[in-house]
Parts: C-alpha cells; sequence; structure tokens
C-alpha cells in the first residue's frame, strides 16, 4: 500500500512539473511576440506648402518629419533628371495640406514640367555664354589714338573714341587681344562672319585678322577725305566699307561710308565720258587752287577748258558721252547730277 502510495505521488510531481514548463514556454513565446511586434508610426500632418518654392517646401517637409519629396511636373510625370530649383514652385500635394498619413515620403506637383525646367536652363546657359563672348568681345579690342609721340590715348571700343577728342584726328592704331591685327589669331565667330560678308563682295581677306582690324578701325574713326582717297582697288575698298557698316551703322562717319558706296568719282587725270567716267555734271571739292580743266571731241579739238586760280565754292563742270577729259590739280570729282 505504501508503495502504491508513492508511486502516485511521483507521477502527480511529474505532471505538476510537465504542466509549469508548458507555462513558463507558453509565457515566453508570449513575451518574444510581444517583443517584435512592430508599433504603429503614428500619422504625420502635412504641412501646406503650396505656392512654396521646391527647397522651402523641402524644408518644410522634412522638419515636418517626411523624407525628400518626390517632384512631379504638372503633366503628372515624375522628375528623374533634374533638381527642381528656386524657380519652382508646388501647387499641390498628395496627400493634400492638412491631411495626415503615416507614408515617409510626399508628392508634389510642380508648377511646370521637368521637361520645360530643363528648356529653360538650357536657354539660360546659352543667354549665359552668350553674355560671357560678348564680354570677352568688347574686350577683345584695343585702341591707341593721339600723335604717336607725346600723347597716346588708349580706349577699349570704338564708341569710346567717338566720345572722345582724339575721334576727329583719325590718327588711330587698333590691336586684337593684345597683338598687331596682322598676326593671325583664331577669329570669334562674329569675326568669321564679318570677314565671310566681307568675301562674299569681292574684298581682300587673305590675312583674316588684318580685315577685321581694318574694320574696326574704320568704324573707330575715319580720316576727312576718306571718300575721297585713290586706292589701287577700290571694288576692295567698297567691300570694307560693307562690312563696316554692318558692324556700326550707328557711326558718326556712316554717311561717309554711304558717300564711297553710292557716289560717282573721278580724280586727277585722262578719262573717256562713257568709257572711264559716266556723263553728267561733276564738282570739285571747294577751295581747288590751280586747277586746269579741258573738254575734248574724240577727233581732239577743245570744247571748253578753263585754269582756276582759286575758286572757293568749288569748280563744276557738264560731260557728255564721247568726249574727253583732262584734269590736273583739281583733286577729286563727285557727280552731282
Amino acid at each position: 500500500m505504501k508503495r502504491l502510495l508513492a508511486l502516485v505521488l511521483v507521477t502527480i510531481v511529474v505532471v505538476g512539473l510537465a504542466g509549469c514548463s508548458g507555462q513558463d514556454q507558453q509565457s515566453q513565446a508570449s513575451a518574444s511576440a510581444k517583443a517584435v511586434s512592430p508599433t504603429p508610426k503614428p500619422a504625420i500632418l502635412v504641412p501646406d506648402v503650396v505656392g512654396k518654392t521646391y527647397p522651402e517646401a523641402s524644408e518644410l517637409l522634412s522638419k515636418a518629419g517626411f523624407r525628400t519629396p518626390v517632384p512631379h511636373g504638372r503633366d503628372g510625370a515624375r522628375w528623374d533628371r533634374a533638381l527642381p530649383g528656386r524657380d519652382d514652385t508646388v501647387v499641390a500635394t498628395e496627400p493634400a495640406a492638412g491631411s495626415e498619413t503615416n507614408e515617409e515620403t510626399i508628392k508634389v506637383i510642380l508648377n511646370r514640367t521637368e521637361a520645360e525646367q530643363l528648356a529653360a536652363g538650357k536657354a539660360a546657359m546659352e543667354a549665359y555664354q552668350a553674355a560671357a563672348a560678348a564680354q570677352r568681345l568688347a574686350n577683345r579690342y584695343s585702341y591707341s589714338c593721339g600723335d604717336g609721340l607725346v600723347t597716346t590715348n588708349e580706349y577699349r571700343s570704338y564708341k569710346e573714341v567717338w566720345a572722345s577728342r582724339d575721334y576727329a584726328s583719325g590718327r588711330c592704331s587698333i590691336q586684337i587681344d593684345g597683338l598687331h591685327p596682322s598676326t593671325k589669331q583664331a577669329l570669334v565667330p562674329s569675326e568669321q562672319a564679318l570677314v565671310d560678308l566681307i568675301a562674299s563682295h569681292g574684298g581682300d581677306v587673305s590675312l583674316p585678322t588684318a580685315t577685321v582690324g581694318k574694320v574696326m578701325l574704320m568704324c573707330a574713326t575715319v580720316d576727312q577725305d576718306f571718300a575721297d582717297v585713290v586706292v589701287a582697288r577700290m571694288d576692295w575698298r567698297r567691300a570694307d566699307v560693307l562690312g563696316a557698316l554692318s558692324v556700326c551703322p550707328d557711326a558718326p562717319h556712316a554717311a561717309v561710308f554711304q558717300e564711297v558706296l553710292t557716289a560717282v568719282k573721278i580724280w586727277d587725270g585722262t578719262n573717256v565720258v562713257g568709257q572711264t567716267m559716266e556723263p553728267g555734271t561733276y564738282k570739285t571739292k571747294p577751295g581747288v587752287k590751280d586747277c586746269y580743266w579741258s573738254r575734248s571731241t574724240g577727233g581732239g579739238d577743245i570744247i571748253d577748258n578753263n585754269f582756276v586760280g582759286f575758286a572757293p565754292d568749288g569748280v563744276t563742270v557738264t560731260v557728255y558721252t564721247g568726249e574727253g577729259f583732262i584734269s590736273q590739280r583739281c583733286g577729286v570729282w563727285t557727280k552731282i547730277g
């Protein structure tokens, strides 16, 4: 009987211990489950960033607890190539301002598309580059004017020469990037366009930098008798003048350029009317002295002639086709009719 009771007691103890062990395991499992269960993230109130620039909106959303916002254009397309800047403002958010969300990021709708922003950036860069090129070009030419001996004044543009007391003298020289124009240099686009223009009108562009220097110097100032100067190739002179008018059409001496292009002139010498000079009425410059002229028939007979000791108003002569015309010490004759 005692043995039976002992066996019963042992069985009860073992079962009890097993039961206690099972309860402990359940308790541990329950505690472990509680330890790994995520704590729900509290909802965040979406601040009102409509009307703010993208950088301002990003800062406000960051302070509210959101990550960097995801920019979208007004077309709904996400920006993925460019970073919005201060020219890009928020027109809406998703979720909307005033709502609460558990999302970590906010979608912001901007006032323009990414393509528009890229196009605007490209245009701004091109404008900047153009302005920089214009500034470099403005400093590319330097003018030295004066008597070349005692007084020499420096100018950074031909317009500065116009406003100076050296303008009337016509005695100036030019350098391109600090070098004499005869020094071969690479041309900037505007200079190349100028050279191409002169070449298209039959001008001499064998040394392009020299051509550019000559034209830019003509824009600064010209001699008073510029329109009356005889050069070996008047076609080259006219081509250079056309180039100057394309660069500085507002020059104070633009009328002189126009005179070179349009006026009909002859110089001292022997001419055949209708061949080496046009028929019409010609006049010399005022103040000519010791001027002799004659008109003759095709056979050499004198039709009319005169020796002029001094003509304050100039001398006027009309010639006709087929005549011979001789001029000595009369200077330049300009056709006036």
